[in-house]
C-alpha cells in the first residue's frame, strides 16, 4: 500500500455526511450511494461544511447539491 492510499484510509475515519450529519455506514440506508469527499478537514471547514469532519456525502444531499 503506498503513502497517499494509506493516509486517505486515515482520513476515512467519520463515516457521516458532511452535508447533514447523518450516518452513512454500513446498514444505514445511505451506504451504497455515498461520494467520498476527498477534501482534507481544513479545507472542508473554509467550504463552510456543516459538518466537516464527515469524509462523504450522503446521495440526498448529492442530489440537492447537484440540482
Amino acid at each position: 500500500m503506498s503513502r497517499n492510499e494509506n493516509i486517505l484510509i486515515n482520513e476515512i475515519k467519520e463515516e457521516i455526511c458532511n452535508e447533514c450529519g447523518r450516518s452513512v455506514k454500513f446498514r444505514s440506508g445511505f451506504f451504497v450511494n455515498r461520494v467520498i469527499d476527498l477534501n482534507p478537514v481544513e479545507e472542508r471547514k473554509n467550504m463552510n461544511k456543516p459538518f466537516p469532519e464527515g469524509t462523504f456525502i450522503c446521495s440526498e444531499c448529492d442530489e440537492k447539491i447537484h440540482n
